[in-house]
């Protein structure tokens, strides 16, 4: 490297090519098209129509909520400066590029921090412009006062937390979040009034950033902190993807699963893809994991049919069970490949009949649940029944579409 700047330009490009290998493990290119695409072309779509006409449900989110979601954006993210454990052996014995290379970390992370409150912004545009009012005056204030809160917490978090461990370090950050969050609360309400003042409260929030800068970038003993957090920042898409297998403490099994106590035959038949597709139905139902993990995706499908139009409504039931259909079958497959069942020579033709006959059982108590909410947010006395109806033959005809291929 011939100075600090190549050094830090090469460590911003290998964390971009880090997280773009980690999607690409994520997603491929069957969910690509048949999920993520569709997706942003709907979402595409719904962010025009807003545009065009303003939907009734506008009216029941109140300012209050988009603060709290912005307040809770400011949360998230932190100040990165790209030190390395290497960094022990080497650069940190040339003070000069290990200094400019954490100023360009923090310049970095201030720009795309920036870029993200934007996004926000975006986001929520047609709800702040159509029924809040907000003109360009408003809209910069706003992005300000998010974008120099999230940049204060930041440092102020780090600058705690390298003085400050334990039991008292998250009182005081409970404390200081319930507290604040009010503040901010105040602060969205004057800048809708457009006080003349709330820019007074901006320049203040600027000129703190900049002292907290200054005061991080010159603290002593905080390497070894700022190690972990750039690992913890570099595997954030992995750590998300990792969850299911992280190595975590044995919690003491039942003697008796809770359900099929008696392991009594699901599927009539005989042949392997009968009793492969029992297998996995009971392997399923007996995992914890899937259930807590189906029960937040159903609970959180089923809370945001009582806010979406009705059109709309449709669109998302159906690429739930969709997601759903993928989900299991990746479950499946997974089951599929374990050691024990390795051990025996079972036919493809077997288990994708396996995989065929399990789908639909196992994506209909989630896809039952989301119906039962979608037919409720209709408010009438027959949706409930409707939707839960249509549920059987969306979860058969999306398991035999999307399982059609092994």
């Amino acid at each position: 490297m011939k100075n600090s700047f190549q050094l830090f330009a090469r460590r911003v490009r290998s964390d971009w090519l880090f997280q773009y290998k980690a999607l690409r493990m994520a997603v491929d290119w069957v969910i690509a098209i048949y999920f993520v695409i569709p997706l942003i072309i709907v979402a595409g779509y719904q962010y025009y129509s807003w545009w065009a006409a303003q939907p009734a449900w506008f009216s029941f989110i109140t300012l209050f909520l988009v603060g709290l979601v912005f307040y809770l954006f400011t949360w998230f993210g932190t100040i990165r400066y790209f030190v390395e454990e290497g960094d022990q052996l080497f650069l940190r014995q040339n003070q000069r590029w290990f200094q400019h290379l954490m100023r360009l970390g923090h310049r970095y992370s201030l720009v795309l921090q920036g870029f993200t409150t934007l996004l926000l912004v975006l986001v929520f545009l047609p709800l702040l412009v159509q029924t809040y009012g907000f003109r360009v005056p408003q809209l910069i204030a706003l992005w300000l006062l998010t974008y120099l809160l999230k940049i204060n917490l930041g440092l102020l978090r780090q600058l705690v937390a390298l003085r400050m461990q334990g039991f008292f370090h998250w009182i005081l950050r409970i404390v200081a979040f319930a507290g604040l969050f009010f503040v901010y609360q105040e602060l969205v309400a004057m800048v809708i009034q457009n006080a003349l003042y709330i820019w007074a409260i901006l320049l203040l929030l600027l000129v703190l950033a900049v002292v907290v800068s200054k005061l991080r970038l010159q603290e002593k003993g905080a390497f070894f902190a700022d190690i972990a957090r750039e690992r913890d920042s570099r595997m954030r898409i992995v750590s998300l993807m990792l969850i299911r297998v992280t190595e975590r403490k044995r919690k003491p099994k039942r003697r008796r699963p809770l359900f099929f106590k008696n392991s009594q035959r699901l599927f009539k038949g005989k042949g392997a893809g009968n009793g492969i597709a029992d297998l996995l139905v009971k392997s399923f139902f007996r995992n914890g994991t899937q259930w807590k993990q189906t029960i937040q995706f159903a609970a959180l499908i089923s809370a945001a049919m009582f806010i979406m139009p009705g059109s709309l409504k449709i669109v998302v039931w159906i690429v739930a069970a969709i997601a759903l259909v993928f989900w299991r079958k990746s479950f499946c497959k997974d089951e599929l490949r374990s050691p024990f069942l390795t051990l025996f020579p079972i036919q493809d033709t077997a288990k994708h009949q396996a995989l065929q006959l399990s789908t639909p059982i196992l994506v209909l108590p989630a896809l039952i649940l989301i119906s039962l909410c979608l037919g409720i947010s209709f408010f009438t006395w027959w949706g409930p029944i409707v939707m839960i109806g249509a549920a059987i033959p969306l979860a058969y005809g999306t398991s035999s579409v999307f399982t059609s291929w092994y």
